[in-house]
């Protein structure tokens, strides 16, 4: 717990309802897949923005509500009001804008971009503030920075990306693609979870720290190459500049894992090995996307794998540590191990379903008949992430003395 400022932790219920709400639109969006197949109704923007909003901005928001007064010491003064305001708003905006993409309805569309508007263009900058203030910063205070700093014109392109459906915003729309998907993958995604792998890799699984220097400049150097590639209209050579800063750090990555020197089974492990390949994939045909709209698909599909793969092993951690801290610090006489939350066999039927996932969409590009098993399959794996997480939530609460509330059997 070396370098957590604990005195400074905000109310568990602030990170559960961000976890809880994510893994539901990981649910919804792989029933969302799941109708696609069976009706044949598929709407690209409708499941992507599902994940990329519902699920992984989702749990992000909740992530740095949580980590940064703990890990950079900037503290968000009344956590609950605002941490309300921004998760009510942002979730009935990203259930209006999913639903007016999937339905193709403006009256739907625009309220619902309207809310997302509010929460995020609330919290991005209230957070970037609060960084901003302090004097010292560490690699991941640092990358939690020039995220927040690179959401923003991630997020503004994606408004004028909706907007270029008219003109005179027509002819630059390609153009916005790029720059909306550069942008909120890798500078927004991609940096986030990079700069926060730079402590918890060390912290949760006892590894060699990363190298210094590596850490210290790498979302720096990320932000000069997103700009670079801004510039050069999205070139393959400045996009294989960035491919490579990626694949160095998930061989870093595993090359900590790796050399960890706490021995013990952990199937948090196994995720974030496969987020690390997934990464590496993801980066080495991101120099080729705009070659034919197969390969920016594979693409998403390989980014948003590696994505998924590294939160599910997040939220497997930050959910059972977070219990475990709040009822310690209430002076819970029963306080459960983090182990007790959410047992490890629980979480290895996730991974191992999570792989069954991944191996089914593979097959089913060689054999289409297998895609609706391949639905079939993520929506459990979401139900079971989401099982699994309200079950630590209802631990909580059950320890905390909330009465009348039971846990799942299994």
């Amino acid at each position: 717990m070396r370098g957590l400022n604990l005195l400074f932790l905000p109310p568990f219920s602030i990170v559960a309802r961000f976890f809880l709400t994510s893994a539901l639109f990981g649910f919804l969006g792989s029933l969302l897949a799941l109708h696609a197949i069976l009706s044949g109704g598929f709407s690209l923007p409708a499941l992507v923005h599902t994940f990329t909003l519902g699920f992984i901005t989702m749990t992000m928001l909740g992530a740095l509500f949580q980590m940064l007064p703990v890990v950079a010491g900037a503290i968000i003064e009344r956590p609950s009001a605002k941490a309300t305001f921004t998760h009510t708003t942002f979730t009935l905006g990203v259930l209006l804008f999913i639903l007016g993409l999937r339905l193709s309805k403006d009256i739907l569309l625009y309220p619902g971009l309207i809310l997302i508007s509010l929460a995020l263009l609330f919290v991005a900058p209230l957070m970037l503030f609060k960084l901003l203030k302090q004097k010292g910063h560490t690699p991941t205070t640092r990358g939690m920075k020039f995220a927040l700093g690179l959401f923003l014109p991630a997020f503004l392109s994606g408004l004028l990306l909706i907007l270029s459906q008219e003109a005179p915003l027509a002819p630059f729309r390609s153009y916005l693609v790029d720059l909306h998907m550069g942008l909120m993958l890798w500078g927004w995604v991609a940096l986030l979870v990079a700069s926060v792998a730079f402590r918890v890799i060390e912290m949760f699984f006892v590894t060699p720290s990363y190298p210094t220097l590596f850490s210290y400049w790498f979302a720096p150097l990320l932000t000069l190459l997103l700009i670079l590639n801004t510039f050069t209209g999205f070139h393959p050579w400045t996009k294989l500049l960035i491919s490579l800063l990626y694949i160095s750090f998930a061989l870093l990555t595993f090359t900590r894992l790796v050399g960890r020197r706490r021995k013990v089974p952990d199937p948090l492990i196994g995720f974030w090995y496969t987020g690390m390949i997934f990464l590496i994939a993801s980066a080495a045909l991101y120099p080729f996307t705009s070659r034919s709209p197969e390969i920016f698909l594979l693409f998403l599909y390989l980014f948003g794998t590696f994505a998924q793969s590294v939160i599910m092993a997040m939220m497997y951690r930050i959910i059972p540590f977070l219990v475990w801290i709040h009822l310690s610090n209430r002076g819970v006489p029963d306080a459960p191990t983090m182990h007790e939350v959410i047992e490890p066999k629980r979480i290895r039927l996730n991974l191992y379903l999570h792989l069954l996932c991944i191996l089914s969409f593979f097959l089913s590009l060689l054999r289409g008949e297998l895609w609706k098993i391949t639905g079939l399959l993520y929506t459990l794996s979401f139900g079971l992430l989401l099982l699994n997480l309200s079950s630590g939530v209802l631990t909580f609460l059950r320890r905390a003395g909330w009465r009348g509330v039971s846990l799942p059997r299994w």
